[in-house]
């Protein structure tokens, strides 16, 4: 049985020997390169075309991400191993086949090499040929995780769409993504939220506090011309003067 080549890419040594050592206890796996950084990445991909290529995403010259964007019109499948879970819904427009949050244990690992060696090599190659034969231009990549955020369990992504998020704020200098009934801390900023997320949907009230528009139920007159606003969770949280300004105008009141 043929074995397939993997190459591994990580700019920090203690990790290139984590995943060097516990791929080494797959028979199915030979690694033909080790890579400290995007540009050595890149062009050993490219040249020595393995099976499967796991990419750190943060690292010198290119990251990971970069790396995958150059390598779309390659039969390689890309596995993502990083310890920031913002990039997950990019690694999914790349079409990578998985994403494994740092730091990761063998079980984990296993998952993803027993989902690459479910089919015979060649009808994987064959299908992942098909996705790039697929692959148009970025906004139609974006389409199908365009709204959604991925919050990172421990074996998984669950995929929150923008309209589930009643509310993201900071509490205790955590960032706390509130839905209906659940609450999920997030290793992203607040800042973070309000850069990427749609301006239509959602609003920066204050200086902790992130709200879905579809989520207010009531908006209470308050003190300072500020307003309290009652959301569909029954939490509450108050504009700044600033901010109620714009939260009327937003709201057409």
């Amino acid at each position: 049985m043929s074995k397939y080549t993997v190459i591994i890419a990580d700019d920090e040594a203690p990790a290139r020997k984590k995943m060097e050592r516990l791929l080494g206890k797959f028979q199915e796996i030979e690694i033909i390169h080790i890579a400290e950084n995007g540009l050595d990445a890149l062009e050993s991909i490219r040249t020595q075309k393995p099976d499967i290529a796991f990419l750190d995403i943060e690292m010198p010259g290119l990251n990971g991400i970069e790396v995958a964007e150059n390598l779309l019109d390659v039969p390689t499948y890309i596995v993502f191993a990083t310890a920031y879970n913002e990039h997950a819904i990019k690694a999914f427009e790349l079409n990578a086949i998985d994403y494994l949050l740092k730091p990761f244990n063998e079980d984990r690992l296993s998952a993803t090499i027993e989902k690459i060696l479910a089919g015979p090599k060649a009808e994987l190659h064959a299908a992942q040929k098909e996705k790039i034969e697929k692959i148009g231009n970025e906004d139609d990549l974006r389409l199908p995780f365009s709204n959604k955020i991925p919050i990172p369990t421990f074996d998984r992504y669950k995929l929150v769409d923008y309209d589930e998020v009643v509310l993201i704020e900071v509490e205790d200098r955590n960032t706390i993504l509130h839905t209906m009934d659940k609450a999920y801390t997030m290793n992203q900023t607040l800042d973070y939220f309000e850069k990427k997320l749609p301006l239509d949907k959602f609003l920066r009230v204050n200086r902790s506090s992130l709200i879905g528009l579809i989520h207010v139920k009531e908006i209470v007159i308050w003190f300072g011309n500020r307003f309290k606003i009652v959301l569909s969770n029954n939490k509450e949280v108050v504009s700044s003067r600033e901010k109620s300004k714009v939260l009327k105008n937003v709201l057409k009141f």
